[in-house]
């Protein structure tokens, strides 16, 4: 026997040796620790991004069922014809090779299985050597007995290598041809195939790599017709050039999305399917470049943007800034993401909380007016007052004191409380904030303030967000504002006129639109958010590293941007969206309500206008400014007579006092009834009438003065008078104080302890609050 022979007969020994104790050896992993790539793509399928491997692999996962079938077949003819039926490595090829190899000194033949082959990807193995190609077949072996032929093979799929720093075919597909796996046509599965055995030499990313692998495309088709036959239609595809995408063509989009999504979701080896629309995402991306663009000399150069389908809650855009290769702008920072000052954007939900709690109506007056709350006295963003006005225009004309006195009344605990239910993260304790929390004291994400805003459109249930497609949605819902306050409150927000500076849009057909701006401290940020059709938007503009600007004013630097998109989005919008009225099942009339009190009307109130009423919630107050007194036809005073020859019935305004200030202020002359006549009693005075009531001090708050400061301390008392009052006479624990004039404030100089404070107006009705007085530490 030759010493070649013995070398053959040896290397024969040697794996049966290797296969019978590696082949019973335990379960081995087919991936062991492969790391694995992430493909995101949008609501349709697109390829958005797709990332490296931790090695630096364009890896990805895909099962044997996700890559079509004339890839799988071509893979078997060109690899492994006899996958299916050997052990895991083909005996006679094995010999014919060895026998070439290294007993005839001819050229190497290679004889690997698909097997085989995974087996040498899957531990790195020198199979050049014979221990390597020993290993091989051993660990060959052990894989078919642990697993069975689809597993192999899938796994070799996922693992072989398609040209540079490409592996599994699904990846390659994903990146050459732009398409998934199972869509492969047959011209671009034999190029696959020939790839995977050459792929330095076949890399179609290269023009020698294109025609190395094209020439072994055509052997292989050669093979390919032997055995499946081909057609002449069939034939003439492989007449056309394919179309080859290179790693350096990846796309890149949604920058900020994909890379939350990849951060923050599991998606390691696989594709995930996002609910992002990428039509509108270039479209919101398209029109937030040409605004920064033309406003840039006013120092406008970014801003965010988020579009969400509020029936599903799925993010259908999201732009994080305004070109995220931007250094300059910080523009890798995720403006849809990061806290920022909400400004007046959460005022609506105050109003909601209020329509709710019965406090008001949509034409309920409220005072826009200098005030105090404690040691807090807030300002319009106007620095100017409008004086008495309707809920809902308090609203839309974004009047900072009503929204405030409302919120006192709400209370700021249970608003802070509201936010917390509503998902809203990080937020502190109530009292962190106190009033000013409806000013935008406190900061959300731009995704809180869409999913808020989405809860009005969603009936007042507030929901998650949700961006991957087919996902099980959080479970997170909870009923939040009533389905009536929701709609009242964006029934409000619709009636917001567009500003000045945006033209409707020529072929707009009056898509109705319940928006809110904000404006935060120092003029920092610009909101605009509202809800048209089926969709919530949210634009701000600002800057990222919190500079201001006096041009970051809400209405006037992000409305204009956030109509540009909805107008560019209306034509698509279903007509059903078009008509904004309330649900049938909603527990909603429409009443008749004095015009000018915002209450149901007396019988002597001039005019009414119809308001929108929750049956068992809104205020029933009746309106009581109109009222009838008897005038004396001679003295031309109040009488306390009812005789019609000596008195005649007229209708005055009985204005509280603060309101009739506002009046004054505002150059509107109001007739006062005059004052009673001499002969009447004080028992009939008071009892037509309403008391005084205390503004301010507040009640029950201790009043801290400062040791070096106690001669010079001052407590403010304020009141509200009925219409007919002209004094107001003020008592400190019974002892007299001072009198003023109905709408002035006296100055008290108060001692340390405690006090009852009494204001009795001069017709002796009276209100009183307590206080203590005590000296700071």
């Amino acid at each position: 026997m030759t010493l070649r022979r013995k070398m053959l007969y040896g290397c024969v020994g040697a794996i049966a040796c290797a296969a019978l104790v590696i082949g019973f050896s335990p379960k081995p992993a087919l991936y062991g620790n492969t790391a694995f790539s992430a493909a995101v793509q949008d609501r349709e399928g697109k390829l958005m991004r797709l990332a490296l491997a931790e090695d630096d692999r364009y890896r990805l996962r895909h099962s044997l069922d996700g890559v079509a079938t004339n890839a799988v077949n071509a893979t078997l003819l060109y690899e492994d014809q006899y996958f299916r039926s050997h052990p895991g490595f083909n005996p006679g090829a094995l010999v014919r090779a060895a026998w070439s190899t290294y007993a005839r000194r001819d050229r190497a033949m290679g004889a690997s299985t698909i097997t085989m082959q995974l087996v040498r990807l899957r531990y790195g193995l020198n199979t050049r050597t014979i221990r390597g190609k020993v290993l091989q077949i051993a660990r060959a072996i052990q894989f078919e007995r642990h697993y069975s032929k689809d597993e192999i093979l899938e796994a070799y799929l996922n693992l072989a290598p398609y040209g540079g720093n490409i592996e599994g075919i699904g990846t390659a597909s994903l990146i050459y041809f732009d398409k998934p796996a199972s869509q492969l046509a047959l011209p671009e599965a034999l190029a696959l195939a020939v790839i995977a055995q050459n792929p330095i030499r076949r890399d179609p990313s290269t023009s020698d790599g294109y025609r190395e692998m094209n020439a072994a495309r055509q052997r292989l088709l050669a093979m390919w017709s032997a055995k499946y036959g081909l057609d002449d239609a069939a034939q003439a595809q492989f007449e056309l050039p394919l179309q080859v995408r290179s790693t350096r063509e990846l796309p890149f989009r949604a920058p900020h999305f994909t890379q939350e999504i990849l951060s923050t979701k599991n998606v390691d080896g696989g594709v995930t399917r996002t609910t992002l629309d990428l039509s509108k995402q270039s479209l919101i991306e398209e029109q937030i470049r040409r605004y920064t663009e033309r406003r840039r000399a006013t120092g406008i150069s970014n801003a965010s943007a988020m579009l969400i389908d509020y029936r599903t809650m799925e993010v259908l855009a999201s732009v994080g800034s305004a070109d995220f290769f931007d250094a300059t702008l910080q523009g890798q920072v995720n403006g849809a993401a990061a806290k920022r000052s909400p400004g007046s954007t959460l005022k609506p939900f105050v109003y909601g909380l209020a329509l709710d709690q019965g406090i008001i109506h949509p034409m309920s007056l409220l005072k826009d007016a200098p005030a105090r709350f404690a040691a807090y006295t807030p300002e319009n963003f106007d620095r100017g007052f409008m004086g008495p006005i309707k809920a809902e225009d308090a609203l839309i004309y974004s009047r900072n004191v009503p929204a405030i006195e409302l919120l006192s009344k709400v209370g700021h605990e249970t608003f802070n409380s509201f936010l917390i239910d509503a998902d809203v993260a990080d937020l502190r304790d109530a009292d962190h904030y106190g009033l000013a929390m409806i000013l935008g004291g406190n900061e959300l994400t731009m995704k809180e303030l869409v999913a808020l805003y989405a809860m009005l459109a969603n009936d007042g249930i507030a929901q998650a967000l949700a961006t991957i497609r087919d996902e099980e949605l959080d479970l997170f819902q909870k009923q939040l504002l009533s389905p009536e306050a929701s709609f009242l409150v964006l029934d409000m927000l619709r009636k917001n006129p567009r500003p000045d500076s945006v033209p409707v849009h020529a072929s707009s057909t009056g898509l109705p639109v319940a928006w809110k701006t904000g404006t935060s401290y120092a003029f920092r940020d610009a909101w605009s958010i509202g809800v048209f059709g089926p969709y919530v938007l949210a634009v701000w503009v600002g800057n990222f590293d919190g500079s201001s600007n006096p041009a970051f004013v809400g209405r006037s630097a992000a409305a204009p941007l956030f109509f540009e998109i909805v107008d560019s989005l209306e034509d698509a919008i279903d007509e059903q969206y078009f008509a904004a009225n309330p649900k049938p099942n909603l527990n909603l009339r429409k009443i008749d309500v004095c015009a000018d009190t915002g209450d149901l009307p007396s019988r002597y109130c001039p005019r009414t206008v119809r308001s929108w009423f929750i049956p068992g919630k809104s205020p029933i107050t009746v309106s009581n400014v109109h009222r009838a007194i008897r005038i004396d036809k001679v003295t031309r005073k109040r009488s306390c007579s009812f005789d019609p020859d000596t008195t005649r019935t007229e209708i005055f305004e009985f204005w509280p006092s603060d309101i009739l200030k506002l009046f004054r202020k505002a150059g509107i002359s109001i007739r006062r009834p005059p004052r009673w006549s001499d002969d009447c009693s004080m028992d009939t005075q008071v009892a037509g009438g309403i008391a005084p009531h205390i503004t301010s001090p507040s009640s029950g708050l201790t009043y801290f003065i400062r040791p070096d400061r106690i001669d010079d301390e001052q407590i403010a008392l304020e009141a509200t008078t009925d219409g007919d009052v002209d004094w107001v006479y003020w008592f400190a624990n019974d002892q007299f104080i001072a009198k003023v004039r109905r709408d002035e404030t006296y100055f008290w100089r108060p001692e340390t302890g405690a006090y009852n404070i009494l204001a009795v107006d001069d017709l002796g009705r009276g209100h009183s609050r307590r206080l203590s007085v005590g000296v700071a530490q």
